[in-house]
């Protein structure tokens, strides 16, 4: 099944709110890559680098991954 993917490419809003929420945390982005591995999420360090940059496109359930680790609401994703 095709994964659903969040469009960064005119506006790169969710992975800069990604950036930050992961920072706020204090966690480096191998953090966040092996707590995401741990949750069945495969992702490389790389790729993950290129979501928060908005060169790559974020899947919902990378995004529904991430409110568990960085302890946040989904909408935090999308805040302006």
């Amino acid at each position: 099944m095709k994964q659903l993917r969040i469009n960064q490419r005119t506006n790169n809003l969710v992975g800069t709110n990604m950036k930050k929420l992961r920072l706020k945390r204090n966690l480096r982005n191998a953090d966040i890559v092996a707590k995401l591995q741990l949750e069945g999420v495969e992702i490389t360090s790389s790729t993950y680098s290129k979501v928060e940059s908005g060169t790559n496109n974020p899947s919902v359930d990378l995004l529904v991954a991430l409110t568990d680790i960085l302890q946040c609401d989904f909408n935090a994703f999308f805040a302006q």
